[in-house]
């Protein structure tokens, strides 16, 4: 029998899909060195969304509803107990940004009233306080100096929990960029893949000033949680223009991202696959927990920072312009190539799942 570890995530229309997405590409790692993995999960809007994602990459992980409230996290506690004293998981790696402090002195406290082995991890990016565990992990660009006292820390951009397709990826530059590669993410509330889109191939902008624009290509990342009537919207305009490829269940992103000669996208986990691929990007924010992290990306020269699209008007039209300049800019687009393939290597998931291992 493989150690037993559990693993807290959810995800919907409203949090998206990252959090179950990298604890899915950890779960992957730690079940090929022999671990028996589970998700707790709190509802069945959760559960599809890990099935529909399981699905796109061809794998099956184990899953268990507690029939809570995803944002409501101590509704799970008295269920938890009960669950822990029966099963006795070895390891219970949390990914939630509901979480505070009274949930971990609950999960710690079941684990001392049951005498169990029980360890405990967490995936911050938000530094809300000092979590009371024995694993953090934090793969920002830059984490402050002793923030975390937890005995075992994972920090830096290295250990980004990417898909093992990610490692070791053969990119090159080209002189004359011709394909772009465009997402939002699991999900695009304001809508700004199909406006940029429409500013390139439809509105009387700057891109009508350029010969040929018409055929530059343009691969679309339709997200998991895109809205039914936004998904035909884009459909139509991919009807209209050949040059638009929208990839609505894509397995290979990797493969996918390593034809692209830049790209435009989200600060999340899309950025740190681009970064390990090493196509130049473009990044914009649309959440409080993105700015600061983007913004450390931007600061060391391995992407370009577009701003927060929630306040900047302009956000569109700036990005196409910038994406109009780097076209022959070769010089300017490897910079950011050279840089974003140093800061992340791709073999994040599997340092995270060894140090699991190695602490039970």
């Amino acid at each position: 029998m493989g150690k037993k570890i559990w693993i807290k995530a959810n995800g919907n229309g409203i949090i998206a899909t990252g959090h179950i997405r990298r604890c899915m590409t950890i779960a992957q790692e730690l079940k090929a060195l022999g671990a028996e993995v589970e998700f707790v999960l709190s509802d069945e809007d959760s559960a599809n969304l890990l099935q529909t994602l399981s699905d796109e990459e061809g794998m099956q992980y184990d899953a268990r509803i507690l029939h809570t409230v995803f944002s409501e996290p101590m509704q799970d506690i008295e269920v938890l107990e009960e669950m822990f004293a029966e099963e006795k998981p070895d390891f219970y790696l949390m990914d939630s940004y509901f979480l505070k402090e009274d949930y971990f002195e609950a999960v710690n406290e079941i684990i001392k009233k049951n005498g169990l082995a029980t360890k405990t991890g967490f995936i911050d990016d938000l530094y809300k306080f000092d979590y009371p565990v024995d694993l953090v992990v934090n793969y920002d660009v830059e984490v402050p100096k002793d923030f975390y006292s937890a005995p075992h820390k994972l920090l830096g951009a290295e250990y980004a929990p990417l898909r093992k397709q990610f490692e070791g990826i053969d990119y090159s530059v080209i002189p004359i960029a011709k394909r772009a590669f465009l997402s939002a993410g699991g999900t695009d509330p304001y809508h700004i893949v199909g406006s940029l889109l429409k500013e390139v191939y439809e509105n009387d902008g700057p891109c009508r000033k350029i010969p040929d624009f018409m055929l530059f290509t343009c691969d679309v990342i339709v997200g998991a949680l895109f809205e039914e009537d936004y998904v035909k919207e884009l459909k139509e305009l991919a009807a209209k223009y050949p040059a638009i490829t929208l990839h609505e269940s894509t397995p290979d992103m990797a493969g996918l991202m390593k034809t692209c000669d830049f790209a435009v996208t989200a600060g999340g986990t899309t950025l740190y696959e681009l970064c390990a691929v090493g196509v130049p990007t473009v990044v914009y924010s649309m959440a409080d927990n993105q700015v600061e992290f983007v913004k450390a990306f931007d600061k060391c020269g391995a992407v370009k920072y577009a701003g927060d699209l929630r306040e900047d008007e302009r956000i569109v039209q700036r990005i196409v312009a910038w994406g109009i300049a780097a076209i022959d800019n070769q010089e300017f687009r490897k910079k950011m190539s050279d840089k974003a393939r140093k800061l992340v290597d791709g073999g994040g998931a599997n340092k995270i799942a060894h140090a699991i291992l190695e602490i039970i």
